[in-house]
């Protein structure tokens, strides 16, 4: 990925994936579920990333995946997916963020708090009643981030279950 004609984030476009950036995006879900520890193959993150783009293409969508791009043409850089779920916290529909990633090089220059604050004006124009989501423990930039964006810490673990043989970490 070519990033020097990237300064600032007036270069970034946003927006919803193409089709053809299914490799993209699964190799930005490889590097986070790499860098978190979580043993995922790149052939199984190329084929989620296929599966998330059709969901969120569908009509009715199933799912909100944005992109962050380096220009109109550009691969992308960063990415978000947010699942719809019913909340009883929030007595209505909500979202849930399950990803957020931004790939190192293009760091701190305010693109993960853009995809969010999108995500957020999404949720209000659509008659969302909030927005759920979680940073793994030691993830400092991402719970500052979080936490300016106005979301508060939640009481609580979180836990999981996974159905097959697999193990998840």
């Amino acid at each position: 990925m070519d990033t020097s004609n990237v300064s600032d984030t007036a270069d970034i476009v946003y927006g919803e994936p193409r089709t053809e950036d299914s490799e993209a995006i699964g190799r930005l879900f490889f590097e986070d579920m790499t860098d978190l520890g979580v043993h995922k193959t790149r052939e199984e993150m190329n084929d989620l990333a296929q599966q998330v783009i059709a969901a969120s293409q569908s009509d009715p969508a199933e799912c909100i995946c944005w992109v962050a791009r380096p220009g109109a043409d550009g691969e992308p850089c960063g990415v978000l997916l947010a699942n719809f779920n019913w909340s009883l916290k929030f007595a209505g529909r909500a979202l849930w963020i399950e990803e957020l990633y931004v790939t190192p090089k293009f760091r701190r220059r305010g693109i993960g708090r853009e995809l969010v604050a999108q995500v957020l004006d999404y949720a209000e124009d659509h008659g969302f009643k909030g927005v759920d989501l979680e940073a793994y423990q030691g993830n400092t930039p991402a719970s500052v981030l979080y936490r300016t964006m106005g979301f508060h810490r939640l009481g609580r673990e979180r836990f999981y279950y996974r159905l097959g043989s697999q193990e998840f970490l």
